[in-house]
């Protein structure tokens, strides 16, 4: 044990440098053991069973049967579908949102930018 000199005058001990390289203290093995536990968990998810496609069925006897919608039942669902898209018209108001999210981005850095101007600029009223 060598003492180490403070700067109050007294001595602290510290254990010699050779200690701490021989094998009298434990091996850090955290790393390890979350090295290995990540390979098993690697190696359970691939042999884990995975998508199996089922049986073709089998087609009718009839061959393929032809399912025809009545002229109001394909309106209906041309009606549904066309109501569902987004319109063209509103396609072009998306630039709003990027407007706020770029005024929304300016204002919240405005709040850094004023306080680091204050801590370089005017200490004082801190």
């Amino acid at each position: 044990v060598e003492p180490i000199p403070e700067a109050t005058g007294s001595a602290i001990s510290v254990p010699h440098r050779s200690i701490a390289r021989s094998g009298a203290m434990a091996r850090r093995s955290s790393s390890a053991l979350l090295a290995s536990a990540l390979c098993l968990a690697l190696l359970l998810w691939a042999t884990a069973p995975s998508f199996v496609a089922p049986p073709p069925t089998e087609a009718p006897r009839g061959g393929a049967v032809e399912t025809r919608l009545e002229p109001a039942a394909q309106a209906a669902v041309l009606g549904a579908l066309l109501a569902a898209t987004p319109e063209a018209a509103h396609a072009a108001n998306q630039g709003y949102a990027v407007l706020q999210l770029g005024w929304a981005v300016f204002i919240i850095g405005l709040g850094p930018a004023v306080l680091f101007w204050i801590y370089f600029n005017k200490p004082e009223i801190l």
